[in-house]
């Protein structure tokens, strides 16, 4: 170096020493500073750092820079006309002057590119060119820069530091020395920066460290970390307390310690033989080690990335779910419960309706305002308007019907008393004829005997009247002629106790019937059931061995109370459909598997009699809407009849489709029909020959059931038959459920057609 440069070859050498063992980057940078202003006789320098992540030119430090007139904090590096830009990118020295410094405070200044490692040619001065700003500056480069400028300022991160101004314009020699010192003092002082930058990175991990153990620890679910080998890695508090032993633990908590590590590798092991644990049972029973009591955990287990591990590393985080298992099993008992209640709920109501539908005499129920809110159709007729409106005289005929019988009962609640026995006169709404009535009422009380509800029976005293009526004209016409009146009165009284008689035998069979009707699925099937389910138990030599005529003689009772069993379940089906409370639930139906089913049920029935059974059922049997119970019932029905009354040669079972129509055929050879009784086999209760009923058993009920069904499903049901040599029975029912239902009904699953 020449005279006048503060920076000889030993004092190079010095300064790089200095800057390599500065403490830290803010010693090496002012030392910089001051070593290099005084080299370029000025006492303003600044450091401009490159940051390739938001590419600009940062400022780093400056020496002899007031607050007033600072540099700016930064120049980006899109602006490539930039002199800051220009001596980085183009890794050139800069010199201006005339105050075109585009916001540094220098009146002149040479700018020294940094480079980060050593730069080979050295970076070249512009030597006589002078960047000028005011007042053109646009941003755009006035310098000819060789070679691509958005290639270098890409590669700027990991070739230039930063940019060294120095304040002034000292003669060109010094300035190719101070130029050469930059090429040396770059990679140091960009060293002593990047030693910072690990200091300050090593100094942020070990606190997001300690933050992430800190956050770990406060969670409160247990989480464990696990190597390949199923080892623990890492736990947090909650974890250590499942899973870790101290030195002062009682020997019980040592011994749930240890059944938890146990169970905790047990489960990890089976994990990974079900290939993963994502893919196993997520649910983890431990012991609490401090209660004893047991623990329910929900495991979710995330595999962590093998950039960070060797692989098999996962961290597992264990969801304490005992309460919500324990509440989830309660809900569902009340669930059940509910279900039961419901049930028991519906099989009471609708028992409730059977009876009042089957009772002659209207029934209404009231609550304790007197407002009707339950009756059967014979008490509809009288306080009900008719469908369609009815005319005025009609709807008037049902407001006094109503407000009489409302009276009545309002002052009946008011009563101490439980029971009340009164005759009003009511109206034939359609007739307009006057209906004397008896009113029976009853309360029903609660625990506090109050009135829940009141339930009256009205009974029908039309009779009774004109029997007085009679009678008075009797007691008048006894005064003219006694004679007459005299015999007169005894035939009265003979019709009166006739009536009587007629009365009583009525209401008798009215309640019998009613009786019937109630009791019939409770006092028969019930005891029925009994038997059969004790036989089965004796059977089972439940209570002991049997002989074997004991056991032929159970077996003989078990097939009777079997038989006696569908006999009732025949008179009930039978009466349920009359009354029309035999629902149809239409549902698209795949009725091939039913059909296959049911052969496949009767084959043995078939095969027992020694019979050939001739199965054709369609392979391309469309979804038909139907109620799929029903038409099981139907074919089963028919199929069962067939082979009661065939003792020889073949019974025979196809189902085919028509564009519209399922058609279900059932032929056999067994004794035939003759054609005056074609009609007579549908009725109830009736068999062709009843001489016969011994030799092939039932009730006659089977077909006027099966006819009932068929007609329910919008079906026809036909029969041809030549007596003596087999019948054939042909069901034809709707694909589309057309004409399907006694009743308006709503098909599960799918649209009611048009009609």
């Amino acid at each position: 170096m020449t005279r006048g440069c503060a920076l000889l070859d030993r004092e190079l050498a010095g300064l790089l020493a200095d800057l390599a063992e500065s403490p830290d980057f803010a010693a090496a940078e002012s030392l910089l500073l001051k070593q290099f202003g005084e080299a370029a006789g000025t006492a303003r320098a600044a450091l401009y750092v490159v940051d390739p992540t938001f590419q600009r030119l940062e400022l780093r430090g400056s020496q002899g820079l007031v607050t007033k007139g600072a540099p700016r904090g930064a120049v980006s590096l899109d602006d490539e006309g930039h002199p800051m830009n220009v001596a980085a990118i183009g890794q050139e020295v800069v010199i201006c002057g005339d105050g075109a410094m585009a916001g540094l405070p220098f009146e002149s200044a040479i700018l020294l590119p940094l480079p980060q490692a050593r730069y080979r040619g050295g970076p070249q001065s512009r030597q006589g060119r002078v960047w000028s700003l005011a007042p053109r500056y646009s941003g755009s480069a006035v310098f000819d820069w060789p070679g691509a400028a958005s290639e270098r300022r890409r590669r700027l991160g990991h070739v230039v530091f930063g940019v060294l101004a120095l304040e002034g314009r000292p003669d060109d020699e010094i300035i190719q020395e101070v130029a050469d010192a930059a090429l040396l003092a770059g990679p140091v002082i960009a060293r002593a920066h990047a030693l910072e930058g690990l200091g300050r990175t090593a100094e942020r991990l070990d606190d997001e460290r300690n933050l992430l153990t800190a956050i770990i620890s406060a969670l409160p679910d247990p989480i464990v970390i696990t190597d390949s080998a199923n080892r623990v890695v890492v736990q947090n508090q909650r974890a250590d307390l499942l899973l870790s032993m101290r030195d002062d633990d009682s020997e019980g908590r040592r011994r749930a310690v240890e059944i938890n590590n146990l169970l905790f590798s047990s489960f990890l092991s089976k994990a990974a033989l079900a290939g993963g644990v994502r893919s196993s049972s997520r649910e983890l029973n431990l012991v609490d080690p401090n209660e004893g009591t047991d623990l329910l955990f929900e495991v979710l287990a995330h595999p962590l990335p093998s950039s960070i591990t060797r692989g098999g590393t996962y961290v597992s985080v264990l969801r304490d779910v005992t309460d919500l298992k324990r509440a989830s099993i309660e809900l569902e008992r009340q669930y059940n419960r509910l279900r039961v209640t419901e049930m028991e709920a519906t099989r009471e109501r609708d028992r409730l309706n059977l009876i009042l539908n089957n009772v002659g005499d209207p029934i209404l129920v009231t609550d304790d305002q007197a407002k009707i809110f339950l009756m059967n159709p014979q008490a509809e007729q009288l306080f009900e308007a008719p469908r369609g409106g009815g005319d005025r005289r009609q709807l008037q005929r049902v407001r006094e019907n109503d407000t009489k019988f409302t009276t009545l009962i309002s002052d009946f609640v008011l009563s101490p008393t439980t029971f009340r026995r009164e005759r009003i006169a009511l109206q034939q709404p359609r007739e307009g004829r006057e209906l004397p009535v008896e009113v029976l009422a009853g309360k029903v009380l609660n625990e506090r005997g109050e009135p829940l509800a009141i339930v009256s029976v009205l009974h029908d005293l039309t009779k009774q009247v004109e029997n007085e009526h009679l009678n008075q004209e009797l007691k008048a016409l006894n005064s003219s002629l006694e004679d007459r009146i005299r015999m007169a009165t005894a035939d009265l009284e003979a019709q009166n106790l006739k009536l009587q008689w007629q009365s009583n035998e009525l209401e008798r069979a009215y309640r019998l019937k009613s009786e019937f009707l109630a009791n019939m699925s409770h006092e028969l099937r019930t005891p029925i059931n009994a038997l059969i389910g004790y036989t089965a138990l004796m059977l089972d030599r439940i209570y002991g061995d049997l002989t074997a005529k004991q056991v032929e003689g159970l077996t003989r009772i078990q097939a009777s109370a079997q038989h006696l069993l569908a006999l009732i379940n025949d008179i009930l089906d039978l009466a349920r459909i009359e009354a029309g409370k035999t629902p149809v639930r239409l549902e698209a139906s795949e009725l091939r598997p039913l059909l296959v089913e049911v052969a496949e049920q009767m084959e043995p029935l078939v095969k027992r009699k020694a019979l050939e059974f001739r199965v054709s059922i369609d392979e391309h049997i469309p979804v038909v809407l139907t109620d799929s119970t029903k038409v099981k019932q139907i074919v089963l029905n028919l199929l069962s009849n067939a082979v009661k009354f065939t003792n020889r040669g073949f019974v025979s079972f196809g189902a085919s489709t028509t564009e519209n129509d399922l058609v279900v055929r059932v032929s056999d050879s067994g004794i035939g029909i003759k054609p005056q009784n074609l009609d007579v086999i549908f009725e109830e209760f009736r068999q062709v020959d009843q001489s016969r009923t011994r030799e092939y058993g039932g009730t006659g009920l089977g077909l006027s059931i099966t006819r009932k069904l068929v007609s329910l499903l919008g079906g026809d049901l036909s029969v041809e038959s030549v007596y003596g040599d087999g019948t054939t029975f042909v069901v034809t029912l709707p694909l589309d459920g057309t004409g399907a239902g006694a009743q308006p009904v709503q098909p599960v699953g799918v649209t009611q057609p048009a009609s």
